[in-house]
């Protein structure tokens, strides 16, 4: 949506079916989130697809297929398929705005911080186990043994 990373390489049907994968896979792990974390996924999706369409029809993205047909490159460069034009609901002659961008990059951002927030990314991880444990992770506590010679044969 925002021409960041593989946009040009991947078909709009490459993009829905990675959709639903990433439906699944959220609505799948949505226990381990919050409510307002369920919401911001919802929001992000809402901006990016249009979907429940007539039965059996996939979701389209809420975007232009303009620019993505010419920088198309696609795999073994395969040229751009027409009936890909139909997963866009953006005419050619319609602008995307600075606005547009800026929300849809606003949206992203409130999903990963919220995302973050839940599963408590940002706090420490000590208190989720023993102080052993969170010495072992951080601080060499092993003995050093020295052998013959004085040189150290367990660690160095």
């Amino acid at each position: 949506m925002l021409f960041i990373g593989t946009w040009r390489d991947d078909s709009p049907a490459d993009v829905i079916h990675l959709k639903r994968h990433v439906d699944t896979t959220f609505h799948t792990a949505a226990p381990l989130f919050g409510p307002a974390t369920a919401a911001a996924y919802k929001n992000m999706m809402d901006l990016t697809f249009t979907t429940y369409g007539n039965w059996g029809d996939d979701a389209r993205l809420r975007t232009s297929a303009f620019r993505r047909r010419q920088a198309w490159k696609g795999q073994s460069q395969t040229p751009w398929v027409d009936s890909w034009n139909s997963f866009f609901t953006v005419s050619d002659d319609e602008a995307i705005t600075e606005e547009w961008f800026a929300a849809y990059r606003k949206a992203y951002d409130s999903l990963l911080a919220q995302m973050v927030d839940d599963i408590q990314l940002s706090k420490r991880r000590d208190i989720n186990t023993t102080e052993t444990v969170s010495l072992n992770a951080h601080n060499d506590q092993r003995p050093r043994v020295t052998g013959r010679q004085g040189r150290i044969t367990a660690r160095q």
